[in-house]
């Protein structure tokens, strides 16, 4: 076994890591959670997710992501399977920020970022990741077998859905 553990690599700050992805429905409710390496694109994890949900008999009308889902592929994909796909869309770096656009500062140099105009539908998936994040076995991987990690994460998921349930 390499130092680290299985699934883990260099993520976008340099420091192997891992990271989950997660469904949710428009409660917050976590319906499925998934475990990658820290380098690994996004998209790859979307579709075996969906036909994770799938195979359960949940099926979802519509699907909500963020900039890094955004692909022609995957919205193909998720039409063949009847969900409509609401993913916001990347803006490359020659095309000129809006007007409504925040800077922020990125390393020594500002940079414009895009207000995304589908963000505060996503706002369950956030919280719900801050929910799983306030984990600190979660937030900080210790453990070395992706099976350990991924049961945490899976008993993470059961203590928010119990509280959610108890909190109705």
């Amino acid at each position: 076994m390499r130092k680290g553990g299985a699934q883990t690599a260099r993520s976008l700050r340099g420091r192997p890591g891992s990271r989950f992805h997660l469904a949710v429905d428009r409660n917050g409710v976590p319906l499925a959670v998934r475990l990658a390496a820290g380098n690994e694109n996004e998209r790859r994890h979307l579709l075996p997710l969906i036909d994770e949900l799938l195979a359960r008999g949940l099926r979802p009308g519509e699907l909500w992501a963020d900039r890094g889902y955004d692909s022609n592929k995957l919205r193909t994909e998720l039409a063949a399977r009847g969900i409509d796909p609401v993913i916001s869309k990347r803006r490359s770096r020659w095309e000129p920020a809006p007007e409504q656009a925040a800077f922020v500062w990125r390393g020594s140099k500002r940079q414009a970022k895009t207000i995304d105009p589908n963000g505060r539908h996503r706002w369950p998936v956030e919280r719900t990741n801050a929910w799983l994040h306030n984990w600190r076995r979660i937030s900080t991987r210790w453990e070395r077998r992706p099976e350990l990690y991924l049961a945490l994460l899976q008993l993470a998921c059961s203590m928010i859905i119990y509280r959610l349930l108890d909190s109705l």
